[in-house]
C-alpha cells in the first residue's frame, strides 16, 4: 500500500484530503507544521508528499522545504504535489508552468480548493510512476 503524507497547516482541508485518499486504497499521514513534517520526511519518506506553500510560521515554507527535500539523498525522488492558495492570497500567478529544477522542484501545482477526482487521478499517476 502506497503511504501519502499531507502536510498543510488546514487540518480540516488535510483530514477531508486524507479520507478520501484513504478511500483509494492509499495509507495517508497528515502533520500541520514545517518542523514535523521535515522530522517525519527524513526519518521515514512517503511515497508521495502533497504540500501546502503557506504556513503561519514561513509564508513560503513549501517552497524551502521542496528544494530542501530535493538536496538530501532520501527524499531527492520523493514525488511532490503542491496543493496550495497562495494565488489567493498574494498577488502572485503561480501555476504548473513555474515548476523548475532549483525554483519549484516538485511535479505538479494544484490551487485550493482541489477538484477531488483531478487530485486522485494525480496522486494515481505519479505513484505508478515511481
Amino acid at each position: 500500500m502506497a503511504r501519502i503524507l499531507i502536510v498543510d497547516d488546514d487540518a480540516e482541508l488535510a483530514s477531508t484530503l486524507g479520507g478520501v485518499l484513504e478511500s483509494e486504497g492509499y495509507e495517508v499521514g497528515t502533520i500541520e507544521t514545517l518542523d514535523d513534517a521535515r522530522k517525519a520526511l527524513m526519518s521515514s519518506p512517503p511515497d508521495l508528499l502533497i504540500l501546502d506553500i503557506m504556513f503561519p510560521e514561513n509564508p513560503a515554507g513549501g517552497f524551502d522545504l521542496a528544494r530542501e527535500l530535493r538536496r538530501a539523498e532520501k527524499t531527492k525522488r520523493l514525488p511532490i504535489i503542491l496543493l496550495t492558495a497562495v494565488n489567493q492570497e498574494l498577488p502572485m500567478d503561480f501555476s504548473a508552468d513555474d515548476i523548475d529544477e532549483e525554483w519549484m522542484p516538485v511535479q505538479d501545482f494544484i490551487e485550493k480548493p482541489p477538484d477531488i477526482a483531478t487530485l486522485v487521478e494525480k496522486v494515481r499517476r505519479f505513484l505508478e510512476r515511481s
